[in-house]
């Protein structure tokens, strides 16, 4: 039996933009779908969840630490949430003197306190710049 590929070339049109792009209409896969392939690993993982929770059980039991801090690294989310009473400079230098924070802890929380710091400030000088251009408009009247 032969295809006859002019039959399904005749149907199926793959038009392209000059850029490589598939032409709206011509193809192509849904954005954000998934391959045969990508689908059938995702549900043979999933199938493993018992027996990777039981092997991980028993690596706990047997005291095999490794195994067991390589999987929750990699499942428990980074960081944790740190809970200060003041943010100021003196009151993260005295938790971080005070063991209660990291260091990689304090440098995350001042550089997101600098960040909304100039997100504060890029406000205040866009409202001054409305205030000044409306001064303008009305001196140029």
């Amino acid at each position: 039996m032969t295809a006859d590929n002019s039959a399904i070339s005749s149907v199926i049109r793959f038009e392209r933009l000059p850029d490589g792009k598939f032409a709206p209409g011509s193809g192509g896969r849904v954005p954000g779908s998934k391959n045969k392939i990508s689908n059938e690993a995702i549900t043979a993982i999933k199938g493993m969840a018992d027996e990777a929770i039981t092997q991980l059980r028993e690596k706990l039991i047997a005291g095999d630490w490794d195994a067991v801090t390589f999987v929750l690294e990699r499942i428990l989310p980074k960081g944790r949430a740190v809970e200060l009473t003041d943010t100021s400079p003196s009151s993260i230098a005295t938790a971080l003197a005070n063991g209660e924070i990291a260091p990689d802890e304090a440098r995350s929380i001042a550089t997101a306190l600098a960040r909304l710091n100039e997100i504060g400030e890029l406000a205040d000088i866009r409202a001054k710049l409305e205030q000044l251009e409306k001064l303008l408009d009305g001196v140029a009247r």
